[in-house]
């Protein structure tokens, strides 16, 4: 009587050593190029989408100068994986900051002139 033995299971992968945090990051420009490219775009598009190109062309000026002082730093960090999260959240900061600003200027706006008005300090 011979004896069966079943088969040995195939030997499962080692598994991938952890980035080195001190290693350099070979892409690390890829975020902060992407939201310096974005953030300009996301802001005219919401001041487009919102129609203040025409009311408030001044101030709109800050919707995109904020976002790109905000991503700046990403590039300026140091090049490692380390940093990485810290330039990702730069990044969506800034791209999220750029799309709401529009929004939070006429919000501001309006509860400037409610304010106002409720005050007393409008007269008709």
């Amino acid at each position: 009587m011979s004896q069966r033995t079943a088969p040995t299971p195939p030997a499962a992968p080692a598994p991938a050593p952890a980035p080195d945090p001190a290693a350099a990051d070979p892409r690390w420009w890829a975020v902060p190029l992407a939201a310096t490219l974005l953030a300009p775009v996301l802001s005219c598009g919401a001041a487009v989408a919102g129609d203040l190109f025409t009311a408030l062309p001044v101030f709109l000026a800050a919707g995109f100068v904020l976002p790109l002082a905000v991503v700046a730093p990403g590039w300026f960090l140091a090049r490692t994986v380390r940093r990485r999260r810290a330039r990702v959240r730069l990044a969506v900061t800034g791209c999220v900051l750029a799309a709401v600003y529009p929004l939070l200027l006429t919000q501001v706006a309006w509860m400037y002139f409610f304010v106002m008005l409720l005050t007393g300090n409008v007269r008709a």
